[in-house]
C-alpha cells in the first residue's frame, strides 16, 4: 500500500513515503522493505538500528521544515499487515504550507480519527518534492 508518487526515499531496511492524508503536516509512513507481517518485535537488529536512524533523520527533516512540537509513532497493522510505522508530527499551533493553513485539531489527543487533509493532490505532490529536496540538501 505504498503510492510510488509519494515515496521520499529508501534505506537498506525501510521505504519512506508521505502519508496521503496530510492533516498532520509532514506525516510519513516507514515501511519495512522485506516482507514481514505482524510485529516490530520480529525486526532484525540491523532493521531496528536502521529504523532508529530513519526516525532521527525524519525528526531533523521536519524540524527544518515545520518545527513540530511533538512526534507520535504508531505501528498498528490492522488494515495492512506489512510491518510499517506511522510518523505523525504534532503541532500546538497552525502551520502554513503553500498558502494553506494546517491545524492540528486533535492536539493533545490521539491523532485518530484523523480529520480530512487540507492539502489537495497538487499540494501533496509539491510537499513530496520539497521534502525530497530537503533530504538531499541536508544529506539526511
Amino acid at each position: 500500500m505504498i503510492d510510488a508518487k509519494l515515496i521520499l526515499g529508501e534505506t537498506s531496511g525501510w521505504i519512506w513515503s508521505l502519508f496521503p492524508n496530510q492533516s498532520y503536516l509532514g506525516r510519513v509512513q516507514l515501511t519495512l522493505r522485506r516482507q514481514l507481517d505482524g510485529s516490530l518485535a520480529r525486526l532484525t537488529d540491523d532493521e531496528w538500528t536502521d529504523l532508529r536512524q530513519c526516525l532521527q533523520a525524519y525528526e531533523s527533516l521536519l524540524r527544518a521544515l515545520f518545527q513540530p512540537d511533538r512526534f507520535n509513532y504508531e505501528q498498528l497493522g490492522n488494515v495492512w499487515t506489512q510491518v510499517h510505522v506511522h510518523a505523525v508530527p504534532r503541532y500546538s499551533r497552525s502551520r502554513e504550507w503553500e498558502g494553506i493553513t494546517v491545524e492540528d485539531s486533535r492536539w493533545g489527543e490521539h491523532p485518530l480519527p484523523e480529520p480530512p487533509s487540507p492539502l489537495g493532490e497538487a499540494e501533496t505532490l509539491l510537499l513530496v518534492t520539497k521534502m525530497r529536496e530537503e533530504l538531499q540538501r541536508t544529506g539526511i
